[in-house]
């Protein structure tokens, strides 16, 4: 009876995980909305800039986005898996770009220090985080997507540090174009 009961409950959370998924189909190959655009991101000296700009420096690289935090358990177990990605596409045109949802600049900037990972880092501010997580719907961190050589979404809902698909992800989206 229990050994059913799991089974169910695991084929349910896949068909979730499955449909979630289907859902944001249709954002591949889309250009981010001017709102996500607009976004105001801070870097590590307080300056800000917006996400358009941060895309446009970016322009030619396949980027791999992760949206995480320095309170974030799940997200710092993924860093070093983010660490082994980085090694996997040295050399090639792959940028890691670190959105932080901190609210606190000081509790970032430490969270930094501790992971030592190397990439673009921002962070975005708590009342901007919901332009991501609606067009996303993003249930919670660590949340990955992949954009393009040309700033346009390939992959929505990418795999997680850990998951070795990843890089067959990553890769499909840098050899092709």
């Amino acid at each position: 009876m229990n050994t059913r009961f799991f089974i169910s409950v695991i084929l349910l959370l896949f068909i979730i995980q499955y449909t979630n998924a289907q859902k944001l189909n249709h954002l591949k190959g889309s250009p981010f909305p001017k709102e996500v655009l607009a976004v105001t991101l801070y870097k590590e000296n307080g300056d800000s800039t917006t996400f358009k700009k941060v895309l446009k420096k970016l322009k030619g690289d396949v980027v791999y986005l992760d949206f995480w935090a320095s309170w974030c358990g799940p997200c710092i177990r993924e860093m070093p898996k983010s660490k082994e990605i980085q090694k996997y596409f040295l050399g090639k045109k792959v940028s890691f770009l670190y959105l932080s949802t901190d609210a606190q600049h000081e509790k970032w900037i430490a969270g930094m220090k501790r992971i030592k990972i190397n990439g673009h880092h921002y962070r975005i501010k708590p009342e901007d985080k919901v332009f991501f997580k609606k067009l996303f719907k993003i249930p919670g961190i660590p949340y990955y997507i992949i954009i393009d050589k040309n700033g346009t979404i390939a992959e929505p809902k990418a795999d997680w540090p850990r998951e070795e698909r990843v890089l067959k992800q990553i890769e499909k989206v840098l050899n092709s174009n």
